[in-house]
């Protein structure tokens, strides 16, 4: 039988181990969850179904708050993933404005957004397979890899074009190994001119999408540092253990970008 770990539970003792205020937390949470997407850490899962479950993560973790706070994880933590389940629900709603807009324009416009969508997403898919190890993966950042790509918003189409140009221009023994020849740099940037000149492509880059990923990429290294300290906190009760985690929605962590996180999206 494990040895239970329940020592004493003693308060945060407010030495600055921790974030105080909700806030804090939740700029952590998001510092922690960029450090993921530059080491490849990627995900699927369902961003409602993370907000929802938030709330019951939270609920339970509260039945533990001065052993988790002891260990590391103090209420800030939870308050800062309640806010961030908030957020995604908001940008849930928000985005179907997107999909409105999308089925306004017009066949050759639609066509040019498809073409430029395709190519971007080509070579990223071709970066995928060639970009090995720690400086494969920040070349692969370099050239947008991880970042939303919706075909349907003309702001991540022109993104992801300009930031393959810069990645190429950076690394081209990169470049090289995946095939790209002058021409195909060429046709990405009249791609990129053409959806430049689109009424639209002026919109700011931090869109509903982006913001939605910025959200739950933060809400489940909430979930994984819940995860690893009750692991240890509840080691010498496995039920509880066991019902806590089970609250956790399951996400399919791909390490090395295997997939786009944010591929093709309506």
């Amino acid at each position: 039988m494990a040895r239970k770990m329940t020592a004493t539970a003693r308060p945060a003792s407010g030495n600055g181990k921790g974030p105080r205020t909700a806030d804090d937390a939740r700029k952590d949470l998001l510092a922690r969850s960029a450090r993921n997407a530059d080491g490849g850490s990627r995900l699927r899962s369902d961003p409602l179904a993370d907000a929802k479950a938030a709330r019951a993560v939270v609920s339970a973790a509260e039945e533990h708050a001065a052993e988790l706070a002891r260990r590391g994880l103090p209420a800030s933590y939870s308050a800062a993933a309640i806010q961030l389940a908030q957020e995604i629900e908001d940008h849930l709603q928000a985005l179907p404005a997107a999909a409105v807009t999308a089925r306004g324009r017009s066949p050759e416009t639609a066509e040019l957004l498809a073409d430029a969508a395709s190519t971007a997403q080509a070579v990223r898919e071709a970066v995928l397979r060639v970009s090995r190890g720690a400086d494969g993966l920040r070349a692969a950042r370099d050239f947008g890899l991880g970042e939303p790509l919706s075909f349907r918003q003309q702001t991540h189409v022109v993104r992801a074009l300009h930031r393959i140009l810069a990645g190429a221009q950076a690394h081209p023994e990169l470049a090289a190994d995946i095939g790209l020849l002058p021409e195909d740099l060429q046709t990405m940037q009249g791609l990129a001119a053409d959806l430049g000149k689109m009424a639209g492509s002026g919109a700011p880059v931090s869109d509903e999408h982006a913001s939605l990923v910025e959200a739950q990429c933060a809400l489940r290294v909430f979930f994984d540092l819940v995860a690893a300290k009750a692991s240890l906190a509840l080691a010498g009760d496995p039920d509880e253990r066991t019902r806590l985690l089970s609250l956790i929605p399951r996400s399919d962590d791909r390490r090395h970008l295997r997939r786009q996180a944010e591929g093709p999206s309506a």
